[in-house]
């Protein structure tokens, strides 16, 4: 019997190293406070999305605990502290609030259906003082104490919320830097182990290939438990330089939802060569998830594969010993061992082997950069111009060089341009940059043109601009195809529960629709009998709610409503209300 001494050694590394990360989640919580916060909610926690999880277009900040599917649950105050923080917006967190604690940290409590007897009308007060309906407020120290286990809010759906439940954060009060809640002791029931369905290999390189081909490699992933295996292929065969990424999600106890995992850590020959957690992250690195994940795949297929390959315009800061930026490279004729190890923040561990057979570089020429393309440096300043289109994008934009791609096509019925074809929605852009587009045909009223990006079902997606100088100047954060539009169209107004216009003295609100066909709305502005009222908006559902109260006059009662949109079409809704 042959004993393989040197891969025995590289195996009892591999699983040395992997139990010391059973506890890696653990070690961040000697560096936080575990016994000093309360649970916010008088329930057993049970969550709907973790911290660090791979959201659109950012990581989320937070963890969400389920509310039953039903709003008005009791809101608790983790700590003494006081409110610091009271904003109120339609879209994003809706209704929140930020409690300041003596201990330095922050705690926030979003998508609330309606603040405490105490903040709620100092809030309403604000409202009126400002007559807007999006507050942000930062009230002086000790004007809005709070005590530990006091009610300060109810659960709701508020913003853009898809449901009802509790967003809640603990944040540095220093940096408002969000730190995973589940470092401060907050019990989470989870016995289940991460699982992991996809792996990809991409040749990383001119001249790479993986399985004879230079383009990336998806692999199904088997498994139960904690041991998984890369499906129907016992050996993936590597040439040149590569990196990987896996698709993995998590769940605990109790619930069904699919929640981010804690920590990736891969190793390769017994060696670590990659890691990263989600202990914290600051909000200005979020956007880098475009970057972190393979976002051509995630356009393609809503599926999101962490990468190990580092961007090197990716400045995020959850990353760890990562050897050569994710990338690897065995200059050789052998086998190696390669270990994904996932771990949620209970410690729960599933592995991943995989067996890589390297072969001899020999082709470092690589595939040659598309016909006509420009190529574009992530250190400089990138212009393009062509024919009634100019564009000006600086290096930040990019995540990595790239050899940028412009074309244009038809124009569609009903636009006022040809289609622009700015590269493509496969590759991410991290900020935003200018574009100038001259109209194939320039209507009399200007200033109601907007561009907008087409998507994939041949519907349009507003982004604005300005006419300036005989163009549409705008700022874009997104490759894809464009076209010029115009919006002449008002907003539209539909009552929901005053048709009739008599209000019974059992009724609670006063509810309208208001939707716009293209640019969106802009403002709006409610009155009652001449003076500004308060109208809640829920924009997700595109619907306006006052809370009637005092100022509802027993009577006739006039009430008025002006919306806008983003081309200053604007229409109004007049109605005579009768309390009973």
């Amino acid at each position: 019997m042959n004993i393989d001494y040197k891969r025995m050694k590289a195996i009892l590394i591999t699983i040395m190293t992997a139990m010391m990360l059973i506890p890696a989640p653990l070690l961040g919580q000697h560096e936080y406070p575990e016994n000093y916060f309360r649970s916010p909610v008088d329930f057993r926690i049970l969550l709907s999305g973790t911290f660090g999880e791979l959201r659109a277009g950012h990581f989320h900040s937070g963890m969400d605990i389920k509310t039953g599917g039903v709003s008005g649950k009791n809101i608790y105050a983790v700590a003494d502290g006081y409110i610091s923080r009271i904003k109120v917006s339609a879209t994003g967190f809706g209704k929140t609030l930020y409690v300041t604690h003596p201990n330095g940290y922050v705690s926030v409590y979003a998508h609330l259906s309606r603040f405490n007897k105490v903040i709620a009308p100092f809030a309403k007060e604000k409202h009126y003082k400002h007559e807007s309906f999006e507050l942000n407020l930062f009230p002086e120290e000790g004007s809005l104490a709070v005590k530990k286990g006091e009610v300060i809010a109810y659960s709701g759906n508020t913003g853009g919320s898809n449901g009802p439940h509790l967003h809640f954060e603990m944040r540095l009060a220093s940096t408002q830097t969000p730190v995973n809640p589940l470092l401060f002791g907050f019990e989470v029931k989870d016995y289940i182990r991460p699982e992991i369905h996809w792996l990809k290999v991409f040749p990383s390189g001119p001249g790479a290939c993986v399985n004879g081909h230079a383009d990336a490699k998806v692999f199904q992933v088997d498994g139960w438990g904690e041991q998984h295996r890369v499906k129907d292929n016992d050996t993936i065969i590597v040439s040149g330089p590569f990196s990987l990424a896996i698709n993995t999600y998590d769940k605990q106890n109790d619930a069904n939802n699919k929640n981010g995992v804690y920590s990736i850590t891969l190793f390769a020959d017994g060696e670590e060569v990659y890691h990263h957690d989600l202990e914290k992250f600051d909000f200005v690195e979020t956007r880098y998830i475009n970057s972190f994940i393979d976002y051509e795949e995630y356009v393609e297929n809503r599926r999101r594969y962490q990468r190990t390959e580092i961007d090197p315009n990716n400045k995020l800061g959850i990353y760890a010993d990562v050897r050569n930026k994710g990338i690897l490279y065995f200059d050789d004729d052998a086998i190696h061992h390669l270990e994904y190890v996932i771990t949620d923040f209970e410690g729960n561990i599933s592995r991943l082997p995989i067996v890589i057979h390297t072969t001899p570089f020999t082709d470092p020429a690589g595939t040659p950069p598309p016909q006509g393309a420009v190529f574009f440096s992530i250190l400089e300043k990138n212009e393009y111009v062509a024919e009634n289109f100019e564009m000006s994008l600086p290096g930040s934009v990019l995540y990595r060089d790239l050899w940028f791609e412009y074309d244009t096509a038809a124009m569609p019925e009903g636009t006022f341009s040809r289609i622009h074809r700015i590269h493509n929605d496969h590759t991410p852009v991290h900020k935003y940059f200018d574009v100038t587009i001259v109209p194939d045909s320039i209507p009399s009223d200007t200033d109601k043109l907007l561009l907008a990006r087409i998507t994939d079902d041949d519907t349009y997606i507003p982004y604005g601009g300005e006419w300036e100088d005989g163009a549409l100047k705008a700022s874009l954060r997104a490759f894809g195809n464009f076209v010029v539009l115009i919006d002449t169209i008002p907003p539209e107004i539909i009552s929901v529960n005053i048709a009739s216009g008599q209000i019974k003295s059992d009724r609670k609100t006063v509810k309208l629709k208001i939707t716009d066909e293209l640019s969106g709305i802009r403002r709006f502005r409610a009155t009652l009998n001449g003076y500004w009222l308060l109208m809640e908006y829920d924009a997700k559902n595109s619907l306006l709610v006052y809370q009637i109260d005092e100022r509802l006059k027993k009577g006739k009662n006039h009430f008025m409503l002006e919306v806008t949109d983003q081309r200053d079409n604007k229409t109004v809704f007049e109605k005579t209300l009768v309390r009973e």
